[in-house]
């Protein structure tokens, strides 16, 4: 062998040894975190299964290197694939190094960092894929014998990094494949050879990404030559079909959820998480294998291309191609761009084909065929529906002809007007509209309560319509009239409705086209506005629940109020103000009765957008819920009176988000207006009234009223106690409202009452995984904090921010504030950048999801901030500091707000840790006197204050006025927050080296030692305060036994790190309720 190829096979073998020696330590960690299944997100759990296999494969290239079966050139060649693979395995160790748990981490520290390493699945993805390719790579230098086994190993290996495991924690070899296509086939299909040809040859992988768009008039047969395609890969062991509805975007989320289920994506379950992010990585990972998507009825140029684009959640990858259908040639090629297929109408001799599959064994003239061939211009939708016609009314071709012939023209020019198709020659007549209405007409005669139904699912959603929502009259009747429109090919049974208390519930899909041929029908017979009306009204009297407990049933509603609510026959009804409406139910139908019939009812109008307002709320979207519940009010107002009960509750329903999203003056107006209409109608003491005055209680808290909160909070409080009972949800929730307000006062014995008292009754009432409960276990973490016993706050709302991950996503608003105030917890137990990691995570999900202007995305800010003071970055925490003051000060429209207060406050810390004390000084004297005017001289944020200033001015060695202010400060903590107290023990730091510096070194050296003991049993002996007191009692023990000794460091600039102590404790206090 040459001292080249030596030199390479010595590299080669090191680098093998390398990787091997650490494949067998990450399997070992891995296997070990997996024992505990909730530490770890499955994307590491597939590592357990592929770090053997690669030590094996590995193990195998070394053997060869050792023995000398490899030549210079492999050895060379290797070297880079090799060293690329460490690059990956190395990747791979400083994750699991940060996230994984060790067997001695409390239960707090392995849920936190199980929440950090769902951060990591997409590396975790990419660098397991990274490190199969390179395996790959090594199995091509291997011998003949060699190479064969090796193949096999890293083809196992290769399956492996693809695989998830599925519920059971059961996983195959390779990739699952999946056939979701929710259209049921059969197998009538004829014709279309020479497209379907062109089509599969556009389609065929050859190993890149394909993209194909059929672009045709509506009815021509897209979706069902999409169809036929896509069965083709019905028995495919190769590839996954999945099916996308394009025809709007709640369409396409909800069937991106489907897949996200359906393939078990990590995250699918979260009601928060963008469903379109997360299948769009899963397609464009090795995970998902080879697949094909069909996107369907994809029109909306806008929806499309527009700002915040659909077409940017479209997958690419060399492992998948896309086909699309669109009526809009722009889409298709903008889509696919030389790969757009014009799908003109059949051919004659397809039409005839297509006419007499459909009309079974009958006989038929040619002739007349080709005549309803011409006639109906090929469009096999038409050619379909004419067939499904003559054949169940026993017709014939020219029997149809003659009824299609005598159609009024004038129908068919309206229903031609709202197609949208650029391409199509306006002299053409449109068949499918005038195939359309001689069905619907027919339909009208024939089954009028199927030619209702039909009109009433023509007003809602095309997609995904409950049958629960049209449901009306005889259930057998109603049967023989859904089947009549399905047998007219009008309506489609869907095999994929939503689950509900154990049932599944059907659901169906009108084609787009036939609800607007239907709607222009309807408008034709001036008949559109009463089925408006009719749909309104009974969307209204069963969508009447918005509550996260029913969420699963009202989600499917909710398109299709939404739909209702949007059309132009809604629009102007507060113009309607002079038009008397009677709206009353009857009592033993228990139907609405409208007087005049067939209008709009704007009461019913009124009550479904108060519907559609709760359940916004519920999920969290704020903005919408409050737009909602103010056209609600203001139709209610009109047409009910501002007195009604159901004006009023109204009110509640604005209040609520207008108060989260920091719109107090409309919230506060909203409360006084319920609290006095509710009074006088109801009396002061009915439950809805007491609802509103609790309401306005929390929106006077972060307003800074306190006292009023307070005031109006407690009385709320007493008085549900009395009428509703200590255990019900309504005591509960003042109870939430009023631990809020008098923690803010700095009573945080009496907020820890409440807290555990509402913890405990939300626990018996729903269980220990209700939303209610978890935001109750925060609340009581956050009591826990605030007296200064982090040790029980952080596995509490760890535990909490576990389970609100799971249930509601990470982009819920109180899934944020428990993630906020972990952050805080972390920080204040020292684990300062791990608080960084969170805190960051915080501040992108808020200004994603709440606005980057919203008050919280700045309390978050000055939180980071506060943490760079800790770790010594002051100018990083000034720069912030800064900025979040000049917002707060326009924000809150002055100086005095407690957010505003709050921020000088620890900005003058920073300034102090900069030097700059004279700036420190006026700022804390600034802020310590409206302290003191505002929140008393007893309450913790004054004594904060006071303790602070007389830091400062010991610095400035002003040691008379600092005596005052630290004495003073001692003794207000010791009495309302106990010597134990982290805050007591940081003044008590403060006056030792005040004591040192003044020369009384027996009275400094015993607070010295009280200082650290308190501060061990209060923050553990490993804590940087601490640590830091530790070294200033040593440094001071030492200069006192040898006076000789010279000190480096000033006595108050030794430990500098904890000057600012726990000043900004109630730094994330926020709303909870």
């Amino acid at each position: 062998m040459s001292g080249v190829e030596a030199l390479a096979l010595v590299g080669i073998l090191a680098s093998v040894l390398q990787l091997v020696d650490f494949s067998g330590q990450a399997f070992a960690r891995i296997k070990e975190c997996r024992e505990d299944s909730c530490h770890l997100p499955k994307a590491f759990w597939n590592l357990q299964n592929q770090l053997p296999l690669a030590s094996h494969a590995l193990q195998v290239t070394w053997k060869q290197a050792e023995s000398n079966e490899l030549d210079e050139s492999t050895c060379k060649a290797l070297r880079p694939v090799i060293e690329d693979c460490q690059a990956g395995v190395n990747d791979l160790k400083a994750i699991l190094e940060k996230v994984a748990p060790s067997p001695s981490d409390p239960e707090w520290k392995r849920n936190l960092k199980a929440l950090k390493s769902c951060f990591h699945d997409k590396d975790i993805t990419l660098i397991a894929a990274s490190i199969s390719k390179s395996l790959t790579v090594i199995s091509q230098y291997h011998g003949a014998f060699t190479a064969t086994t090796t193949g096999k190993i890293l083809q196992k290996l290769t399956a492996a990094v693809a695989t998830i495991p599925d519920e059971d924690g059961n996983e195959s070899d390779a990739p699952v494949r999946h056939f979701m296509i929710p259209i049921i086939w059969s197998n009538d299909f004829t014709g279309r050879k020479e497209t379907m040809e062109r089509l599969e040859k556009r389609m065929s992988d050859c190993g890149k990404h394909r993209r194909v768009a059929l672009v045709g008039l509506g009815g021509v047969g897209k979706t069902r030559v999409m169809l036929e395609y896509a069965y083709r890969f019905k028995d495919s062991e190769t590839h996954s079909v999945f099916w996308i509805h394009a025809s709007s975007i709640s369409r396409v989320n909800k069937t991106f959820l489907e897949i996200a289920k359906k393939a078990k994506i990590s995250g699918w379950d979260d009601p928060k998480s963008n469903k379109l992010e997360l299948v769009k990585g899963w397609l464009e990972s090795p995970l998902s294998g080879k697949w094909v998507l069909l996107v369907d009825n994809a029109d909306d140029f806008h929806m499309l291309f527009g700002p915040g684009s659909l077409m940017g959640s479209l997958p690419r990858s060399s492992e998948g191609s896309i086909l699309m259908t669109t009526r809009d040639a722009r889409v298709g090629m903008e889509f696919a761009k030389q790969d757009t297929m014009f799908l003109s109408a059949l051919t004659l001799k397809e039409s005839i084909s297509l006419l007499d599959t459909r009309l079974g064994s009958r006989k038929n003239d040619i002739e007349d065929l080709e005549k309803l061939s011409e006639e109906l211009c090929g469009v096999p939708l038409a050619l379909v529906q004419a067939s499904s016609f003559i054949r169940q009314n026993f017709l014939s071709i020219p029997n149809y002809l003659e009824l299609y012939r005598a159609s009024d023209t004038d129908k068919i020019e309206l229903l031609s007007e709202d197609f949208d198709d650029e391409i199509r020659d306006p002299e053409t007549r449109n068949p499918v509209a005038a195939t359309w209405c001689i069905t619907f007409d027919h339909i009208l005669k024939r089954d009028p309560m199927a030619a209702e139904i039909l009109s009433v699912m023509s007003t809602l959603d095309a997609q995904a319509i409950p049958e629960s929502l049209i449901f009306s009259g005889h259930k057998l009747r109603f049967s023989k009239a859904m089947g009549t429109l399905q047998a007219f090919t009008l309506i489609t049974a869907r095999t994929d409705g939503p689950t509900w208390e154990g049932r599944l519930e059907k659901s169906f899909d009108l084609h787009r086209l036939v609800r607007l041929a239907m709607r222009s029908w309807l408008h034709i017979n001036r008949e559109l506005e009463n089925y408006t009306a009719r749909a309104l009204s009974m969307t209204a009297q069963r969508f009447t629940d918005g509550q996260w407990e029913t969420r699963g049933k009202w989600s499917s509603y909710l398109p299709h109020a939404a739909v209702l609510l949007a059309s132009e026959q809604l629009a102007g009804l507060e113009d309607l103000i002079m038009t008397p409406v009677s709206h009353d139910n009857d009592q033993e139908s228990g139907m609405v009765n409208h007087i005049p019939d067939g209008i709009v009812c704007p009461v019913c109008a009124a009550s479904l957008l108060t519907i559609l307002s709760t359940c916004y709320y519920t999920i969290g979207r704020l903005s919408v819920s409050l737009e909602e519940a103010e056209k609600a009010y203001r139709l209610k107002r009109h047409f009910l009176g501002e007195a009604h009960v159901d004006t009023l509750a109204t009110l509640d329903l604005i209040a609520k988000p207008a108060k989260d999203l920091y719109m107090f003056p409309r919230a506060v107006e909203a409360c006084q207006l319920a609290i006095k209409g509710k009074s006088e109608t109801l009396g002061p003491d009915h439950p809805s009234s007491l609802l509103s005055m609790a309401i306005l209680g929390i929106t006077y808290r972060p307003m800074g009223l306190l006292e009023e909160a307070k005031k109006i909070g407690m009385h709320a409080l007493e008085r549900r106690r009395e009428i509703l009972g200590n255990t019900h949800p309504d005591t509960f929730s003042s109870m939430s409202y009023v631990g809020t307000v008098v923690r803010a006062l700095g009573d945080y014995d009496t907020a820890m009452k409440l807290e555990t008292e509402k913890f405990q009754g939300w626990t018996k009432l729903r269980g220990i995984s209700h939303p209610e409960t978890l935001e109750a276990m925060a609340g009581l973490a956050w009591a826990y904090a605030c007296q200064g016993n982090y040790d029980r706050a952080a596995p509490l709302m760890s535990h909490s921010l576990s389970l609100q991950i799971e249930l509601r996503g990470l982009r819920y608003w109180f899934t944020m504030w428990t993630m906020a105030n972990m952050a805080v917890i972390l920080g204040m137990q020292g684990k300062y950048f791990e608080a960084e990691e969170l805190c960051q995570k915080v501040i992108s999900l808020r200004m994603e999801y709440m606005g980057a202007l919203h008050p919280f995305c700045y309390v978050s800010k000055l939180y980071l901030a506060w943490l760079y003071n800790e770790t010594s970055r002051y100018d990083l925490a000034e720069a912030i500091e800064l900025e979040v003051l000049n917002f707060q000060k326009v924000f809150y429209r002055g100086n005095t707000h407690h957010d505003v207060l709050l921020t000088k406050s620890q900005l003058a810390s920073t300034y102090a840790f900069l030097g700059k004390h004279q700036e420190a000084e006026l700022l804390k004297i600034e802020v310590l006197k409206t302290r003191l005017k505002l929140t008393g001289i007893e309450h913790p944020v004054t004594s904060r204050c006071k303790s602070s200033l007389g830091m400062t001015l010991t610095d400035l060695e002003r040691l008379s006025e600092a005596e005052t202010l630290l004495i003073d400060a001692w003794e207000a903590q010791k009495k309302v927050l106990g010597d134990e107290h982290p805050e007591t023990s940081t003044t008590t730091s403060r006056i030792a080296k005040l004591y040192e510096r003044q020369g009384r070194r027996k009275e400094a050296v015993n607070l010295y030692h009280e200082t650290v003991e308190a501060s061990i049993r209060a923050l553990g002996a490993d804590h940087p305060r601490t640590v830091a007191r530790l070294r200033d009692l040593h440094r001071f023990e030492t200069v006192r036994r040898s006076p000789e000794a010279t000190v480096n460091l000033h006595p108050a600039k030794v430990s500098r790190t904890i000057s600012v102590g726990f000043q900004n404790l109630d730094l994330v206090e926020e709303r909870k309720d």
